[in-house]
């Protein structure tokens, strides 16, 4: 596993956080709002308390209940927080968090459009549907294409950790391959970075978790930078395509 965040062209603050144990397997990512000091409370805040709730799990094989519940008490610890300070009151975060358990399964878990991403033989695969107003109007045809849509709708999310007192988080349990790349991303990646784009980057240093995190990032700056960009790469593959061209 590696791990990279940055603030971007644009940005004078960075509302990311994210944290990841690859001894134990987690990878945990969130993008804060709400703010000047807000997003960037909601988002540690949410990681900090989603990754104290798994890792007090142990050694065990983590199950979809306590990932649900890991959810569920980092919505709570970024609502109250929320509720004590006025300076904070519409503060909140996406979330999303990646097991690789022992029994050869990944569970992979998200509020909000924070992605998890899949890249086996050669074919990336989006494991998230976004808790946006975008992906909403595109699901049932109100618009073509994301560019078709008003300025406005950018980020306009539908579910969110930390603004209610409850939220229900989406979880999916899947067989890991060897030779998988999993992506986790905040939107200052692909907003910048097409899917075609984020798949060449894995395919090629699939096996060097840390150069290809370098190089999202750095590609995703080069494309404008207009928001924090995070990433998280976790890699199965022995080796990758190392001589294939990443433009």
């Amino acid at each position: 596993m590696a791990a990279l965040t940055d603030v971007g062209r644009v940005r004078v603050r960075n509302e990311d956080w994210l944290s990841y144990d690859e001894s134990g397997g987690l990878a945990i990512l969130a993008d804060g709002m709400g703010g000047y000091a807000g997003g960037e409370v909601a988002s540690r805040l949410a990681v900090s308390t989603c990754s104290q709730v798994l890792q007090a799990e142990g050694a065990g094989v983590l199950r979809e209940c306590d990932m649900r519940r890991a959810f569920r008490e980092a919505n709570r610890a970024v609502f109250m927080e929320a509720c004590m300070d006025p300076a904070l009151r519409h503060m909140g975060t996406t979330l999303a968090a990646l097991a690789l358990r022992p029994d050869g399964s990944v569970l992979v878990a998200h509020v909000g459009d924070s992605r998890i991403y899949r890249l086996r033989k050669n074919i990336l695969h989006c494991l998230t549907r976004d808790h946006s107003l975008l992906r909403e109007q595109l699901d049932a045809g109100m618009i073509g294409s994301k560019d078709e849509a008003p300025p406005a709708w950018k980020g306009l999310l539908t579910r969110a950790l930390g603004v209610g007192a409850e939220v229900e988080p989406e979880l999916d349990v899947l067989a890991l391959e060897p030779g998988d790349i999993y992506l986790l991303c905040s939107d200052g990646l692909t907003d910048m970075l097409s899917e075609e784009d984020i798949g060449e980057v894995l395919l090629a240093l699939g096996s060097r978790p840390a150069v290809a995190a370098e190089l999202l990032v750095e590609l995703a700056n080069d494309q404008g930078g207009t928001d924090n960009i995070s990433v998280i790469v976790v890699s199965s593959r022995e080796g990758g395509s190392l001589g294939a061209e990443v433009d």
